[in-house]
């Protein structure tokens, strides 16, 4: 059972331990782009979400920056004046690490939950709650102990990922916590108190290894998730998907895989295999896939964007689409080189319109039809994306151009009157070096009467 504990103070300087000082350092005066900046001095990770959510006329964002102090941040950006309203110190000196940003739930009564964690470090979560409508102020941080599932001393809380399943009166949240696996813990009252923890996923790669989940939820019953083997950078990865609902797995098709109560934890060879890697267990192993987006349809179809490596300086973007009956796998644009070589499989990932999966926005620095190398930074791209396109025929329409500086990890969010498109640009040199502002651009949507 999961432990409240209220007014915690943390031991930051012991966690934090000596880094190398950042050597990131964006210029925000010489980058005279004609973007919307949503929030300054704040970079996420892909694997925690919803990273930023739309509540009414605001948007509300969770970061880390990436130099300075290392902060949690929530940032709160007015829609309609067109204002930045200020950014909330959820947690300061916070690891400089942007595996740590936020992520939110929409309470009933109107508030937000905010729940975030220190990669790797602790065996709890921290959470807030909004106390403003504007969402600038937050209540007191306390955080909810794992300690009792958590019993073997490596395993530690990473990764937020909240969604609702109001036909069992349960807020989800999935986080990587046993034996380094996709686990949850589940809240009946919106956030305050957890229990229920539960290992998700279990790994079927010899070792410590862990795979990689993204999720969708559609508020009521079922939980998508798309997921991996483990770690591209150390094993050649396959991607699998499972829906999640009643307490069961189930296939696209709607085929039960298997109870998790009564059988365990789902493991990647019994579940929806989409793409199959080179199953190779090296080092920067080629042919990897990786998870970056996961949406459903009006009918409820999935559809995933996910990357594959297949060397350092050449990954691709992929698409995978249920039509009700198969699946539809197709790659999609060049992604271009890897972020830094220590990660070759960083890329600037690709995402997908949550309402309209067929409107894609990625990140590149090559030709994303051909792959040809311009010699340019990562740029932003969208498109129109059918069941039958593939790179050939997609027609990419550059967003940003000409950049001085990386722009990568973009997310849409879409509340069926607008559209937010949003990423981090900057200077980004590894996931706790980085210097990055949240920019992008609105785009208002006709409602069918």
């Amino acid at each position: 059972m999961s432990i409240l504990v209220i007014g915690s103070v943390s031991a930051v300087s012991t966690l934090a331990g000596k880094k190398a000082d950042p050597i990131a350092n964006y210029d925000r005066t010489a980058d005279r782009h004609a973007f919307t900046v949503f929030m300054e001095n704040g970079g996420w990770c892909w694997f925690q979400d919803p990273r930023a959510v739309l509540q009414g006329d605001y948007l509300v964002i969770g970061g880390v920056s990436g130099n300075g102090s290392g902060a949690a941040l929530i940032g709160s950006y007015d829609l309609k004046s067109k204002k930045v309203l200020g950014s909330f110190v959820a947690k300061d000196r916070f690891n400089r690490d942007d595996h740590n940003s936020p992520a939110f739930y929409a309470r009933p009564d109107g508030s937000l939950l905010a729940v975030y964690a220190r990669h790797g470090w602790e065996k709890f979560h921290y959470f807030r709650i909004s106390t403003s409508p504007d969402f600038t102020q937050w209540g007191p941080e306390q955080r909810i102990q794992h300690a009792d599932f958590l019993t073997d001393k490596k395993d530690k809380v990473t990764y937020m990922n909240l969604y609702n399943m109001s036909a069992e009166g349960k807020l989800y949240n999935f986080y990587r916590g046993m034996e380094y696996n996709p686990t949850f813990c589940t809240s009946t009252d919106q956030g305050l108190s957890w229990s229920e923890d539960t290992h998700f996923i279990q790994s079927e790669v010899d070792g410590r290894n862990r795979p990689y989940a993204r999720y969708a939820g559609n508020g009521k019953d079922t939980v998508y998730v798309s997921f991996t083997d483990g770690h591209p950078h150390v094993f050649g990865n396959n991607l699998y998907y499972a829906e999640f609902r009643g307490g069961s797995f189930y296939r696209a098709d709607g085929t039960l895989i298997k109870s998790l109560k009564t059988d365990g934890p789902l493991r990647p060879s019994e579940a929806e295999l989409i793409y199959h890697g080179s199953n190779v267990k090296v080092k920067q192993s080629t042919n990897a896939a990786w998870t970056s987006s996961m949406v459903f349809d009006a009918e409820g179809y999935p559809h995933i964007g996910y990357t594959v490596h297949l060397s350092a300086s050449d990954l691709r973007y992929r698409i995978a689409s249920w039509d009700g009956t198969q699946w539809h796998d197709r790659e999609v644009a060049f992604g271009g080189k890897c972020l830094y070589r220590s990660q070759t499989s960083y890329t600037g990932l690709i995402t997908l319109d949550p309402k309209d999966p067929s409107y894609v926005v990625i990140s590149t620095d090559v030709d994303p039809n051909s792959g040809v190398d311009r010699g340019g930074k990562h740029e932003i791209y969208r498109a129109g994306v059918a069941l039958a396109d593939n790179t050939q025929t997609i027609e990419w329409e550059a967003v940003t151009k000409n950049s001085p500086v990386r722009n990568i990890r973009p997310i849409i969010l879409n509340d069926g009157t607008r559209r937010v498109v949003l990423w981090n640009r900057g200077d980004y040199q590894s996931y706790t070096d980085y210097d990055l502002d949240t920019v992008g651009y609105e785009e208002k949507l006709s409602i069918e009467r």
